[in-house]
């Protein structure tokens, strides 16, 4: 009767709680599993069930009819419960919810009140046995481990149902009697059961629980002194391994890095200093730091001083120093404050670092680069100028030589055109400069387009080539008509010039997200990557005779106008294309 008592006073009832949710999570795989047994074997049932009928045997004992009903409600209610089993996840005790523990009382009354109905109402009909209700009994017992008064409840709604349908469906007193005393029996014996073996999973739970506990709070004792211990000799070895990894840093350094007093005087000095201004230790260490600056910079040194005097870091200042042999040296400075325990300052930190070759190879690179770009500018213009020079000095010589200078009047325009032509280079090269003046007034793409078209396609008839031009309606822009001119003509010839016999130069002209576009394309063999992105460069030029200047020409054009060149290229050509920002209206 001590088991009795459990359902009246339970011990540790603070622990009945997480008891329940560790129980439910232990018994979730079990009954997941278990479901879906039980929901097979009554699928097997149900059909069993229609075999009897299909043989007929309805007629003869019409309580297996009522056998197929009790199966299928089982049935339904395992659909139900095997679906929230498979689609709940508990991955810990943590999950555990309330309706957790409601689906498994649910799962245990529905195993019970069908085994009795099965019991009481079909196989009383049938054979007279208590097989069903027995196993039904004891699998509640042994595989749920309800609590007492939830199981005693369980427990008496199934007698109930069962003891109903003995009463009504068995003939026999006798057997009926025997019924009466044996289900009694077995009701009693299988709560007595499931309450025995709750409280004895309980008790177990509640000394692992203790002894879990109990060792955790030891441990956790134990692992905090031994923390401290080890944060304690961590930081100890850290700070020895600090001091001696700075201590390495500051002497292997190519940086000079000295400390001093606020009044300047050299406390520290490591191998770097001393390679950059060349004392050591021994000669620097007790002497003041104006020893180091030139006579010009010790104002400048006074206000390094009061800065950090007032906590203030002085960062990659550049300025001059001198060294031990009066040589003047560039040096980059930073200057921090150095502060005791109390926050004080008490002096100041240096990093010196020697740029001064550095700075003679800056020098050194600015003077080549001018150099280069003097000799490409002297050797394009000499060998574009000369060519036009060589022709006008032979009919100079030709006219110096002949008594009949009239002879040679039809070369006048000749030479005119050669020196023309001198000109136009130097123009060319004039038309690069950002300064250049443009004058913008109202104009259309397209009349400039069609005003300069009979002479590109004369171009293409000279060289078996086809000019066509699409042109969409555009509207007006600021433009410098004269500029737009030179830089349709210099993309438009070099298209020609990049295409074979019997290609197509096409000229477009069209209006895509608010941009008006020139395209001019051509059907070449394309431009190599690698060029692309260097293309408006001066004296960049892929053709034999080229000058490089052509598409700097139409770059400046193009930024004159706050206009942007785009290039697409392939095997089948490339297309130039220029665009321009459409005015919004007032």
């Amino acid at each position: 009767m001590g088991i009795i008592n459990l359902t009246k006073d339970e011990p540790c009832l603070e622990f009945q709680e997480e008891f329940l949710n560790n129980h439910v999570y232990a018994n979730y795989l079990r009954l997941r599993i278990l479901s879906t047994i039980l929901l097979l074997l009554t699928i097997f049932f149900i059909f069993n069930d229609y075999s009897i009928f299909t043989r007929g045997l309805w007629s003869n004992t019409p309580a297996y009819e009522w056998l197929l009903y009790s199966h299928v409600a089982l049935g339904l209610s395992l659909i139900i419960i095997s679906a929230f089993y498979w689609h709940s996840n508990l991955q810990s005790m943590e999950d555990v919810r309330t309706v957790h523990k409601i689906y498994e009382i649910f799962f245990a009354l529905v195993s019970l009140l069908t085994s009795a109905f099965i019991t009481g109402w079909v196989d009383q009909r049938i054979h007279g046995h208590l097989t069903v209700y027995v196993i039904g009994c004891f699998s509640v017992a042994v595989v749920f481990n309800l609590k007492p008064k939830v199981s005693f409840w369980i427990y008496f709604s199934s007698y109930i149902i069962v003891m109903i349908g003995i009463t009504l469906y068995q003939p026999n007193s006798v057997i009926l009697n025997g019924h009466y005393l044996n289900i009694l029996l077995l009701i009693l014996v299988s709560w007595i059961l499931s309450v025995t073996l709750y409280r004895s999973n309980f008790q177990n739970f509640l000394h692992r629980t203790h002894l879990h506990r109990l060792v955790k709070e030891r441990t956790r004792e134990l692992e905090e002194i031994n923390q401290k211990l080890i944060k304690e000799v961590d930081e100890r070895r850290k700070v020895e391994k600090k001091i001696s990894r700075l201590a390495s840093i500051v002497e292997s350094t190519d940086d000079g890095i000295i400390g001093m007093t606020l009044e300047g005087i050299v406390i520290d000095w490591n191998r770097g200093a001393e390679s950059i201004y060349g004392y050591s230790d021994s000669e620097i260490i007790g002497e003041s730091i104006k020893e180091l600056v030139p006579p010009d910079k010790q104002g400048e040194l006074d206000d390094i001083f009061l800065n950090i005097s007032q906590g203030r870091s002085l960062l990659h200042y550049e300025t001059t120093r001198v060294r031990k042999d009066r040589r003047i040296i560039n040096v980059f400075l930073t200057v921090s404050p150095i502060k005791n325990h109390a926050d004080e300052i008490i002096g100041a930190s240096t990093i010196v670092r020697d740029v001064t070759a550095q700075k003679k190879i800056e020098k050194d690179m600015i003077r080549m680069d001018q150099m280069n770009l003097v000799g490409e500018m002297a050797a394009s213009i000499g060998h574009e100028v000369r060519n036009p020079m060589t022709t006008v000095r032979g009919f100079l010589q030709l006219l110096g030589g002949n008594n009949n200078p009239n002879k040679y009047n039809e070369y006048i325009p000749l030479m005119i055109s050669e020196l023309d032509r001198a000109n136009l280079i130097i123009t060319e090269f004039l038309s690069i400069s950002r300064t250049k003046v443009t004058e913008v007034a109202p104009n259309n793409l397209n009349d400039i387009i069609n005003s300069i078209l009979p002479l590109v396609q004369a171009d293409a008839i000279n060289n078996e080539k086809n000019v066509t031009a699409e042109l969409s309606k555009v509207p007006d822009l600021m433009l410098d008509d004269k500029e737009m001119r030179q830089m349709i003509l210099n993309l438009a010839r070099n298209g020609l010039e990049a295409m074979t016999r019997g290609g197509r130069l096409t000229i477009k002209t069209f209006i895509e997200d608010n941009e008006v576009i020139l395209a001019v394309q051509d059907q070449g063999t394309g431009i190599e990557p690698e060029i692309i992105d260097r293309l408006g460069t001066p004296f960049l030029t892929t053709k034999e005779m080229g000058t490089g200047l052509g598409l700097a020409v139409c770059y400046g054009i193009a930024e004159r106008h706050k206009a942007i060149v785009k290039i697409e290229s392939g095997p089948r050509g490339s297309t130039f294309n220029i665009k321009f920002k459409v005015p919004m209206s007032k």
